[in-house]
């Protein structure tokens, strides 16, 4: 007999399993609407075929019934192609048992076991489901490895006519060939198992199938597993390829998925248009000063401050040269620079004369995109693409493909799922930083680091604002607040919701299937201080508040920021809004409009675009004007 050998949790967690309860407990609800009500799990510990008991947790937060509630099918003996009928209901009791109402169809095959299950003939059910997390929980001296699936979900019930045998039907992809005669009870020698003690039940010895040793097993489930995942890496779908995984399904069929997932993405931009960088070294990185490139845009004849800003000068040219992007008679700062998160060396002789105050103690870290993103929520919660080139366009789907209930030998109309794009067209945006005269002859840290937190911190000001009320006239963007097709609730009193309309805002996302669980609420700080007072229930002396005490509003993770007007509340998944950002910062200095006070004018552009891939991802709640 061939060694077995325990799988990992990974492989455990990667193979589609099956499970055999006996319907002791079925019984037929309305013979008219051909419902049926059963047990189809419990947590009895399933032995599987790697010499390891499975216990499937049997409570709400453990069990995701969501595929069994959204349409699961009711098959005969795990076959897709024998479709019974449909899981209407699904629930989990307190006795350790999932229960289910079925609902039989009307085909030639489904009238046949829907008479059988009448007259007790078919009562084995049998169930498919997916284990998400699992914990070992014991480790027994026979052996045996003990674990608990503390997430799982069931996607199939099948009435099946002979029990799958433990050590070998439970654990099996969910894709795996039907053995002759459609017979799922033989054991690794090919030999009928033994009837259970106190079945008294005869059990036919069926023809013998072909051996598979153990090892062939788990060495193809491998290298399914791995070719799966290399593609999901080089076609940027992981979390695609995990699905496919988990559901026991081919290279095949997941190669026919990318090809029709393709067909919606000859747009989308590629690799070399994302984060165009100039392949600046680290040592040229570290020396990068905004500073030197302002004195040397201030003083275009000084010999002095152009060879100083020589590094700075030749950056500026490689980014324009390298990626297209023009200037405005000034210097580019390339994308290396403004992603690079590492530090400048000074000492004290850099600074000059009245700068040496200015001489910094601890070296300067962090990148301005960074500081950027410290006063910027967009960015922190937001898709972030930066250094693009050129128009992007980002590919969406407009609707799925169409499922259709069809009788036996009937075959689906052909259908497949409509794509779009979400534009991102360059804007600019500009920002004004005045300098006294002797600050910019500072070379100190704090100096530059001063400067570059000065422009991040205006440049996040305006793009807040623009990223919710910007109306998209003439070279504006869109802001969240005016997508066309975003969901809206009215608010009775202005910054003021009361909780059930917090919760109407959760609801019209999840209505429109685009509710996630990293979603959450943007609102001001004025909101934030009513929902600490006001309670969820008026009336109710001990209610809790609308605000959480760990921060949250219902269960979901807030952000405060000012730039959301009083009368408003956003609430849903920000990952959905795009901020696309191209090329470098184009700096400017203006030395003339106020050269009787010694002030420079610093000026920066940066092109951007903000937009959102689907509206229906998104809902603001407001008062009505």
């Amino acid at each position: 007999m061939e060694k077995q050998v325990k799988p990992t949790i990974a492989e455990i967690l990667s193979s589609a399993s099956r499970t055999y309860l006996t319907a002791t407990e079925s019984r037929v609800l309305s013979e008219e609407d051909r419902t049926v009500e059963l047990a189809f799990s419990s947590d009895v510990p399933i032995e599987q075929w790697w010499r390891t008991l499975l216990i499937l947790e049997h409570t709400a937060e453990a069990c995701d019934l969501s595929r069994l509630l959204s349409g699961g099918p009711l098959l005969f003996n795990h076959d897709r192609d024998q479709h019974l009928g449909v899981v209407v209901t699904a629930h989990i009791d307190a006795d350790g048992k999932a229960r289910a109402t079925v609902k039989f169809g009307r085909s030639a095959l489904a009238e046949e076991k829907f008479q059988d299950v009448r007259d007790g003939i078919l009562c084995n059910v049998s169930l498919g489901f997916n284990t998400v997390e699992t914990v070992l929980v014991e480790q027994r001296e026979d052996g045996y490895d003990v674990y608990r699936a503390i997430k799982w979900t069931p996607y199939e019930i099948s009435l099946v006519t002979i029990p799958a045998d433990t050590t070998v039907g439970v654990g099996r992809s969910a894709s795996e060939p039907e053995k002759p005669n459609g017979d799922r009870s033989m054991d690794e020698k090919g030999k009928t198992p033994a009837t259970p003690k106190g079945d008294t039940r005869q059990q036919a010895t069926p023809p013998a199938a072909p051996q598979v040793s153990t090892a062939d097993i788990q060495q193809a489930e491998r290298e399914r597993i791995a070719a799966l995942t290399r593609l999901g890496n080089r076609f940027s779908c992981p979390e695609d390829a995990d699905t496919f995984v988990m559901e026991g399904r081919s290279v095949d069929q997941f190669n026919a998925f990318l090809v029709e997932r393709q067909a919606g993405k000859e747009d989308k931009p590629v690799d070399e248009e994302i984060n165009k960088t100039i392949g600046m070294s680290e040592r040229d990185l570290q020396n990068y000063s905004f500073l030197n490139a302002i004195r040397a845009l201030q003083n275009p004849e000084d010999k002095k401050a152009q060879e100083a800003a020589a590094l700075e000068r030749e950056a500026s040219q490689a980014a324009i040269t390298g990626t297209g992007q023009s200037s405005r008679s000034g210097m580019v700062v390339p994308v290396d620079v403004l992603l690079h998160s590492g530090s400048r060396a000074m000492n004290a002789s850099s600074a000059g004369g009245n700068g040496a105050a200015l001489i910094a103690t601890e070296l300067l870290h962090g990148s301005f995109i960074e500081m950027f993103q410290k006063k910027c929520f967009l960015m922190n919660v937001g898709t972030r693409l930066t250094g693009l080139v050129g128009k992007v366009a980002i590919p969406k789907q407009l609707s799925g493909a169409t499922a259709y209930v069809v009788g036996v030998e009937e075959a689906p109309t052909a259908s497949k799922g409509s794509f779009g794009q979400v534009p991102l067209d360059p804007k600019t945006i500009g920002t004004l930083v005045e300098l006294e005269r002797l600050f910019t002859k500072q070379s100190s840290i704090d100096a530059e680091a001063l400067v570059r937190k000065m422009i991040a911190d205006a440049m996040a000001y305006k793009l807040n604002h623009l990223a919710l009320y910007a109306d998209g006239s003439a070279k504006m963007p869109t802001g969240l607040k005016y997508i066309p097709g975003i969901n809206a609730v009215s608010f009775a009193s202005a910054g003021k919701p009361t909780f059930k309309e917090v919760v109407q805002l959760e609801t019209e996302i999840a209505a429109d299937d685009a509710d996630v669980e990293s979603m959450r609420y943007l609102l001001n700080a004025r909101t934030r201080g009513y929902c600490k007072t006001a309670q969820k229930m008026d009336g109710t002396a001990d209610s809790a508040t609308i605000w959480e005490n760990n921060g949250t509003v219902n269960g979901y993770q807030t952000i405060t920021t000012n730039h959301v007007e009083p009368n408003d509340v956003f609430f849903g998944n920000f990952s959905d809004m795009l901020l696309g950002m191209w090329g470098g910062l184009d700096l400017t200095v203006d030395t003339t409009t106020k050269c009787d006070t010694g002030i420079t004018r610093l000026v920066a552009f940066q092109d951007f675009d903000i937009a959102v891939r689907n509206a229906e991802s998104f809902c603001v709640g407001t008062t009505a004007a």
